[in-house]
This record gives C-alpha cells, structure tokens and sequence, in this order.
C-alpha cells in the first residue's frame, strides 16, 4: 500500500479554481486501489474536501495557513516532521504554485498550475514579488515531478524555473460529467434568477472578483458597448468572492450607465453552479491570465455558448472553434459578444461544436495520468 499525504493549503478551501481540481481529485482518489491518501489541512478543509469519501484519512492541522509568509516556514520547518511521523512514501502538493517544499524526505509532486505571478507582477506587493522571482522557481526545481494543466504553463515551468521538459507532465483538467451537462435553458434561467435576485436573459461570468487580473472591469465596459450598439436588454451576472481590488470593479459598475442591469450575487451555492452555466445566453471569460480556465469546459459541457480571452492557455482549453478576442481591446470583446447573441443559429452553431469539445475531456481522464505520475516518481525514486 502506498501511503500519499495531500496538503490542502493554498486551495482556497474549494472557493476557487484550485479548489475545484482539489474535490474532484480527493473525491476519485477514494476509489483507487493499492493508495492510501491523507489530507493534511485545516478542519474546514477536510469538512469541505471529505465530504462523500470513505477511504481518506485526515491529519488536522490549525493555524499554519494565517499568511503565505506564515505558511512558508511552516511548510520548512513542519511539514518535513509531520511526512516522516505519518510514514508518507509519497508527497503531493496540489496548489505548489502557491505553497512548496523544499525538505520532504519523502519524494514530492506538485501541481503548479501557472506562473501567473510572473506575468501580472502589478498584482503583488514587494514580499510577494520576491518570493515569486526567485523562492517560487529554487523550490519548484526540488519537486521530483511537476504536473501542470496546459502546455502554455509547462512552457512557463520550464522557462522560468529552469526544470527539465520531462519533469513536467501536462495533465487537463474536465467538467465533471455528473454535474455538468445540458438542461432545460429556462427553467434553469428562472431558478437561479429568482433565488439570486437578477433579471434575465442574462450573459455570464463566474470568477473571483479580482482586479485587474481577471478582467471584469473590461467586460463591464463591452457590456455597455454591445448595449449601446445593439439595444438588447440583457444583464450581466458576476459570481464569486470578492478579493483583490474588488472595490474597482464595483464602482465601475456603479457608474456604468446600465448599472442596474449589473448584478453580483457574491460566492454562489456548488450545487447552483451548473444551472448558472445553462440559464445563460452566453458565458464569457474575459481574463488576462489563466493557467487553464475550469470554466469555459463547465460552460460547454451544460450546452451554453462560450467566448473567451485569447491570453495565456484560454485558446488551448477553448478550442479552435471559440471565438476570441484581446482581453484589453473592449471593442474586440463587445464584436464577438454581438456575433455570438446576433442569432440563435449562430448561438446553436457554437453551442454543438462546444459540446463535442469538451466531452474530450474527463476527470478520469486526469485522475488516471496522475496516479501514472506518482507511480513514475516513486519508481524514479528507489520506492514501489
């Protein structure tokens, strides 16, 4: 029996990107045999990422995650101790572009999803700008092995960090087919809107709402572009917490000419998420940076319209029939927002071939490549 230990620090405690990859990981690696898994975190955590499992043991944790400085140490000066008392054969790190160690005396594999640290430097305070630049790159090169989630991260990886293409393994991330797939669009619309409180038909963008990296501010105004050009009334809905410069993108909104059409319910239920997606006329991600963009196959796979920034890995996960555009040209935003929603032929054009598209991926899929990964290391490592 191999016996792995999964820190959940850095994983937004599910509320984010990370913390999707997170569940979706824990929730299939209960069922996989010759494993032994261990979720070392915070109570809440394991509250969140256990919920369901019946195989996944718990090591509790409190109070190491106050700061990524305070965490930092933590992962130094602890977490080497706590591997060699539980007896790990193998470590993960699933958020190691967040949170790394560089003592493990057991082989360690860490997910970085992307270097978006490097390529938004505006967004980090002068601590952060240092570790990123230089702590980040010394510590991802201790990994015995990387995973990553596009080919465009494993190129940052290997330019940036100075590790060997192959330590670097591309592993997709998927829509969970269990929760995600077409439904009846009003029906859909009109439960969501009536407990969220926002008026339909609505165009949608689910994300944390931080500036400027995830763009909002830019959308707000190609909203009010497309409405002036073409008259529709439609809303735009933004889901997700609000963190980083958050306070921007609410008074662009305030001053926004439509601004009564603009509507943030906040961090919305789970079990919500998906008819979210399908009462939608059209999701659009509009970011400057995305290691993957979880999203734009979320939206997909429940039958909705997508468009999507033509930055960083968003063409890869998209796919060559999604339009794109520049995530800081506001006219190029509002041209493929009016092209998508000009007609339901062109709307239903996109939606079939997004369909097909995203059922090429599976979180099977990612879970199977990523034991593969693990096994690979400890064989690379003397450990069976």
């Amino acid at each position: 029996m191999i016996k792995v230990g999964i820190t959940s620090f850095g994983t937004d405690g599910g509320k984010s990107g990370i913390g999707s990859y997170m569940f979706e990981l824990i929730q299939r690696f209960d069922k996989i045999e010759g494993f032994s898994f261990e979720l070392i975190g915070p109570q809440a955590d394991a509250d969140y990422y256990l919920k369901g499992t019946s195989n996944i043991k718990f090591f509790p944790v409190e109070g190491a995650d106050g700061s990524p400085i305070k965490n930092y140490f933590w992962n130094q000066q602890k977490l080497p101790g706590i591997c060699k008392e539980r007896g790990y054969d193998l470590l993960f790190l699933p958020a190691a572009n967040r949170r790394l160690t560089g003592k493990a005396p057991c082989p360690t594999v860490g997910t970085v999803h992307d270097l978006a640290q490097l390529h938004l430097p505006e967004k980090y305070d002068f601590k952060h700008a240092v570790f990123n630049r230089h702590m980040l790159p010394r510590l991802t090169r201790k990994l015995n092995s990387i995973i990553t989630v596009s080919h465009f991260s494993k190129n940052d990886i290997v330019r940036f960090c100075k590790v060997p293409e192959d330590r670097v393994n591309v592993i997709h991330l998927a829509a969970d087919a269990q929760r995600f797939f077409p439904d009846d669009h009003l029906s859909s619309q009109k439960r969501v809107a009536d407990k969220y409180s926002f008026t339909t038909p609505y165009m949608l963008y689910i994300s944390r709402l931080e500036h400027p990296g995830k763009n909002h501010v830019n959308l707000i105004k190609a909203f009010e572009e497309y409405r002036n050009r073409t008259g529709k009334k439609i809303s735009l809905v933004l889901p997700g917490p609000a963190k980083e410069r958050s306070d921007e993108i609410f008074a662009v909104a305030k001053a926004s000419v439509y601004s009564k059409d603009i509507f943030f319910p906040g961090f919305i239920d789970a079990e919500d998420v998906a008819d979210f997606y399908r009462g939608a006329d059209l999701f659009v991600l509009p970011s400057r940076f995305e290691g993957f963009g979880l999203p734009v196959l979320e939206a997909m796979a429940c039958g909705t319209a997508v468009i999507s920034s033509d930055a960083a890995s968003l063409p890869e996960v998209s796919g060559p029939h999604t339009p794109t555009f520049d995530p800081l040209d506001i006219n190029q935003m509002a041209d493929a927002i009016e092209k998508v929603l000009a007609s339901e032929a062109s709307r239903e054009a996109l939606i079939e071939k997004s369909l097909k598209w995203s059922s090429e991926f599976s979180w099977e899929k990612t879970v199977s490549t990523t034991i593969d990964v693990f096994k690979k290391t400890l064989a690379g490592s003397g450990k069976k």
